[in-house]
């Protein structure tokens, strides 16, 4: 029986060949050692060989970073440190960090950037974005934390929107990896969440921090189940997949929509359903000026009748449930819904902030720390706190207004303008099949965060700002690769199609 096991063993390591034998061997003995380091509590050691890994596979292997980036992202824990008002989320801001560095490095030696990618509209729009940012850092309230809101801004967008291009531009299908890692690890946490929430027995009342420590609450929770959810659906319709890849997107899309529902978060479900709206219209082929009309009319149905509506909702007094109908009733109530009443406590609060500085705002990343006397005693809840600990300002477009004022108000729906834009162009123009599938599921899942921004907020951390930079770069990359072809008269890209 031994002889018959070294044998095999010989035989092994003759096909793996020297190198790869050692190289194996290495990294058996590391796992040892670190394993024995661990079970010592001697964590200095673990984190040094991790990092040593991150240099090597950052000098050999970028791709194998960016999908390992993906992969762990949903897992990321933030470490904080008080004293200094500083967090990262690891082990994936460490990867952020990491590849921004080598973005920054290749770019002054070998590395070379598309004029046509450098000069595109999402590209121009996300320039501005970050240098008006930049700006009112330098007239900021509190500068040092508006810095270090910006910095991770710049790491965020170049991790997950520049070197995610540089990952895609040869071969688009690094881009269905680079999501399918990020969905492997979302549906580890909706697994490891359901079970905890079922402990409970599906209480509603748990489904606000069962997710922790890997979602700081169900709305982060629901927001990115509501993201993948149109990824998942339609990548289970790219041609050429074989049975084993549906049944795998058929088994995540099942997945994803149990947690989502779980999530019992009323923003990300009124979310998904408008996505969903949105692809009817572009399946129907609505015009534009249809749309236009009908929501001149919601509008001024709305301006004429909003004492009433109002009236109304004041009455309202469900509060959230575990009942569908019910959370979605609880939507309106602004009278006793002690989430939806901070939320306005916060928005008035940042109407007043707005008034007083409109032009340059607070500064990025202030608003936690600056909103507590503008709060009116008559919008106070049981969850109101005076700390800067309670959150943000509960809106991806009020929350920058009053942090960098109205221009940089601007520069975010400029943002969601040219993306969806460029997206719905992409998906109405493009003749290739899988294009249209890759076009169609990264606008569905911006719009479910644009729709889900107007009431929270979460482009401040790396689990929703991995995939949104993301899909603006598929978005980007694309709309770029079509014009290329309709402006050459080429066929469609072969190593998409493959």
């Amino acid at each position: 029986m031994k002889r018959n096991l070294l044998s095999r063993l010989k035989n092994l390591l003759n096909r793996l060949g020297r190198e790869k034998s050692v190289f194996l061997g290495i990294i058996l003995l590391l796992l040892i050692f670190n394993c024995y380091a661990i079970y010592k509590e001697k964590p200095l050691i673990p984190l040094l060989t991790g990092a040593l890994v991150l240099v090597y596979l950052l000098v050999f292997h970028v791709d194998w970073t960016m999908y390992l980036m993906a992969l762990s992202t949903p897992f990321s824990v933030i470490m904080d440190i008080q004293d200094k008002h500083l967090g990262l989320s690891l082990p994936s801001e460490a990867f952020m960090i990491s590849l921004t560095f080598i973005f920054f490095c290749r770019i002054l030696y070998d590395w070379y950037l598309d004029r046509k990618l450098l000069t595109h509209p999402i590209s121009i729009v996300l320039y501005v974005y970050l240098l008006w940012m930049f700006l009112t850092c330098i007239t900021s309230e509190i500068p040092l934390v508006s810095f270090k809101f910006w910095a991770s801004k710049i790491w965020f967008t170049t991790s997950c929107y520049w070197m995610l291009i540089q990952l895609m531009k040869d071969d688009m299908r690094n881009m269905v990896r680079y999501f399918n890692c990020y969905a492997i690890g979302l549906a580890c946490i909706v697994l490891i969440t359901t079970y905890k929430h079922a402990l409970s027995g599906f209480d509603d009342r748990y489904a606000h921090w069962v997710m922790s420590p890997f979602y700081n609450d169900h709305t982060a929770y629901g927001a990115v189940l509501a993201f993948f959810l149109p990824i998942t659906a339609c990548c289970f319709f790219l041609p050429n997949n074989n049975l084993w890849q549906k049944l795998f997107y058929a088994g995540l899309t099942a997945l994803f929509f149990l947690g989502f529902y779980l999530s019992f978060s009323r923003a990300a479900w009124i979310s998904l359903v408008i996505a969903i709206g949105v692809f009817i219209i572009l399946k129907l082929k609505i015009k534009l000026s249809w749309l236009v009309v009908a929501a001149a009319i919601l509008g001024g149905a709305f301006y004429f009748y909003a004492d009433d509506i109002l009236y109304k909702m004041s009455r309202n007094s469900q509060d959230s449930s575990g009942k569908l109908v019910e959370q979605l009733q609880s939507v309106s109530n602004i009278t006793t819904d002690a989430s939806n009443v901070e939320r306005l406590n916060r928005w008035n609060a940042a109407f007043s902030m707005i008034k007083e500085r409109p032009l340059v705002g607070w500064g990025p990343g202030t608003y936690q720390f600056e909103y507590a006397p503008y709060q009116k005693s008559y919008f106070k809840t049981i969850i109101t706190t005076d700390f800067g600990d309670g959150g943000n300002a509960h809106s991806e477009y009020i929350g920058p207004c009053t942090e960098s004022g109205i221009p940089g108000l601007l520069t975010v729906l400029a943002l969601v303008f040219v993306s969806l834009y460029t997206g719905i162009r992409t998906y109405n123009r493009t003749e290739d099949r899988t294009e249209k599938l890759l076009a169609l599921m990264m606008t569905l899942a911006l719009i479910t965060y644009f729709v889900h921004g107007t009431l929270n907020n979460f482009l401040d951390t790396d689990k929703l700002s991995l995939p949104f930079w993301g899909a603006f770069a598929v978005i980007m990359l694309l709309n770029v690769k079509m014009r290329e072809r309709i402006s050459s008269g080429s066929p469609s890209d072969p190593a998409i199609r493959r």
